[in-house]
């Protein structure tokens, strides 16, 4: 299970060269955190090693606890119990007293991978693994990621046929989910020699020998055949990696820019036509950039070609729906694109209204209420005993939007509004005794609006976030 993993005596290089690309790969580490720290104006933060008790994240948690006197920063570990093998409980053990010996704070984390989730179980490791991580109270996230990782990771998307952001493989530094690669840059030759220099012990997952999981394919098939002819491969491979990156990073700078006239301030809608006035190729970037930022896993090619066709169609009233995640589809009102969640059934609202400047509904909308002289519902009139209920709409309910003018059925006036179809069944309405007197972001009752000399209340629903 643990095992102190040495080369071969044949292949092993001189000690010189060893100590060598220990002392490489330790001056580089300490490069990449003292420039880090600098740029993101850290002090003593903590860093935190996934830590699986293989190899690589062996050397990381090792190296990182030698420039610990040069560097400060505090260091913890934590291992994911993924629950896969015969074999977890023992490296979960081994980890721990790893990192006992080494004096470093050790925490685990059981995670549950569902096998039947479509995913694979790769993936669904993986998701279930940085769900866990992101649970730790730590500054960053130090994984071991190293260049050949790099190299792997642009040939799985290759044969995926993925774009620019794919091939972009993975960033050294995600500041947005506290996640760092310091080793990515190192060639995984120079992290068996730091291994090998330490004599460390690691354990061996067996299923990394497993060559059905495509990256293994392509760690013990591909890469190596392609070794045989370009030495320096998994370096090239990781270079055009950053050449995209590079590529990437343009490519959302253009689409922040359309997104000025293209998106409302908060990327939640897409205007539709000034999403016409740009190329396709920058129609495409834009609803990528869109569903990315709403956490929207980027779409395959034929679906993003759906939605634009459908976006695009000269029927600007016709209703779209297409699915781009579990429970989410694009669909489209008024020349607007939105993302909306699959409805759910309504849990029933029946609340008095005590005041509150804010009221959070059983599906997670909000109601904000305001004060203001001489506007909105003149909730006082007639004395302080005045009740305002919360409800659903239930149908057949009326509402006399001005005085001069008859009740009207509340189905009609929804219509007229500038609320969209999906959102009415979910506004919720305010009565007083058994009348409807405000319709949040529509209006109030004229009988019941404020005169000048009266305080009124005004009501804004705000819906649940997708």
């Amino acid at each position: 299970m643990a095992s102190s993993k040495k080369l071969p005596a044949n292949n092993l290089p001189s000690d010189n060269l060893v100590e060598k690309e220990a002392d490489s790969l330790l001056s580089h580490l300490k490069l990449f955190f003292v420039s880090f720290f600098k740029q993101q104006h850290l002090a003593s933060p903590t860093l935190l090693v996934a830590y699986s008790g293989g190899l690589d994240s062996t050397v990381l948690l090792h190296a990182m606890q030698q420039i610990q006197s040069d560097i400060p920063f505090h260091l913890t570990a934590m291992h994911v119990h993924h629950g896969l093998s015969q074999h977890a409980d023992d490296w979960a053990n081994f980890c721990e007293k790893n990192c006992a010996n080494l004096g470093v704070s050790f925490q685990q984390a059981q995670v549950h991978v569902p096998q039947d989730g479509g995913l694979g179980i790769e993936a669904a490791a993986r998701a279930a693994r940085y769900q866990a991580l992101q649970t730790a109270t730590a500054d960053f996230i130090c994984l071991a990621h190293h260049q050949d990782d790099q190299a792997e990771t642009l040939l799985l998307q290759l044969a995926r046929g993925a774009g620019v952001k794919g091939l972009s493989g993975m960033a050294q530094v995600d500041v947005k989910r506290r996640l760092l690669r310091p080793l990515l840059a190192i060639p995984h030759a120079d992290l068996v020699a730091y291994a090998n220099q330490y004599q460390l012990q690691w354990v061996d997952d067996e299923s990394n020998a497993d060559t059905t999981f495509d990256r293994n394919f392509i760690r013990h098939v591909l890469l190596p055949t392609f070794n045989q002819r370009y030495a320096s491969i998994t370096k090239t491979l990781a270079r055009s990696a950053s050449h995209m990156a590079e590529a990437n990073e343009m490519l959302d700078e253009l689409a922040a820019l359309d997104a000025v006239n293209a998106l409302d301030a908060d990327y939640k809608t897409v205007n539709i036509n000034q999403l016409k006035m740009l190329s396709h190729a920058r129609q495409s970037n834009l609803i990528r950039f869109w569903l990315l930022h709403n956490q929207i896993v980027l779409p395959r090619t034929a679906l993003l070609m759906q939605i634009l066709q459908q976006l695009s169609s000269e029927k600007a009233d016709t209703a779209i729906k297409v699915k781009v995640a579990e429970n989410m589809h694009v669909m489209r009102y008024q020349g607007l694109a939105y993302l909306v969640a699959e409805p759910v059934s309504l849990a029933p609202i029946n609340l008095l209204w005590q005041g509150e400047a804010v009221v959070i509904l059983p599906n997670l909308s909000r109601l904000f209420f305001t004060k203001e002289m001489g506007k909105g519902f003149a909730y006082q009139r007639g004395g302080s005993d005045i009740k305002l209920r919360i409800k659903n709409r239930e149908g057949g309910e009326h509402f006399k939007p001005a005085l001069d003018r008859p009740k009207r059925h509340l189905k009609t006036i929804m219509q007229s509004s500038q609320i969209p179809p999906w959102q009415r069944a979910q506004l919720p309405l305010i009565f007083m005794d058994e009348t409807l007197v405000i319709i949040p972001n529509i209006g109030i009752d004229a009988e019941m609006e404020a005169e000048s000399h009266e305080l009124g209340l005004s009501v804004r629903w705000e819906p649940a976030t997708n």
